[in-house]
């Protein structure tokens, strides 16, 4: 079985050098299953470089990004703080699985449930890091 780390809060883009390292540290010490990281798109691009480690040392890490194009959560804290309006949190034509590929991973976009799952049972098959995306919609945060 795969050990999963979500997002839930504490520091912003930090599940994806969490599960390279939480791998890394698997392979050290012979521990062989699947790390699965479930991140934000705008949490993603705190640490995206993380993922090129895990494709240099073929590590099996799946990366699931929830894209709703912006920084939800940011949004989110704009809104508490009354200072809607905040410039740059929005993150329309990052196109998250070509900077994937571009540091070596294999990449997944899906749009169903059942796209998920094949691309992520496939992820699990593979011998290397994977990146899925998933498109979905700006929710606000409950804060």
């Amino acid at each position: 079985m795969g050990l999963c780390l979500p997002d839930a809060s504490g520091g912003i883009g930090r599940v994806t050098p969490a599960a390279v390292g939480v791998a890394l540290g698997d392979r050290a010490n012979g521990v062989s299953r699947p790390v699965i990281g479930l991140i934000g798109d705008g949490s993603f691009q705190y640490s995206v470089q993380g993922i090129w480690t895990a494709a240099q040392h073929r590590l099996p890490v799946v990366c699931v990004v929830m894209r709703n194009q912006e920084y939800s959560i940011l949004k989110s804290f704009a809104l508490l703080e009354e200072t809607p309006g905040v410039p740059g949190l929005d993150l329309p034509g990052i196109h998250i699985a070509s900077l994937a590929r571009g540091y070596g991973c294999r990449t997944a976009e899906v749009e169903t449930a059942e796209e998920l799952e094949k691309a992520f049972n496939s992820a699990l098959d593979a011998d290397t890091t994977t990146v899925i995306v998933v498109s979905t919609q700006p929710q606000k945060a409950m804060l």
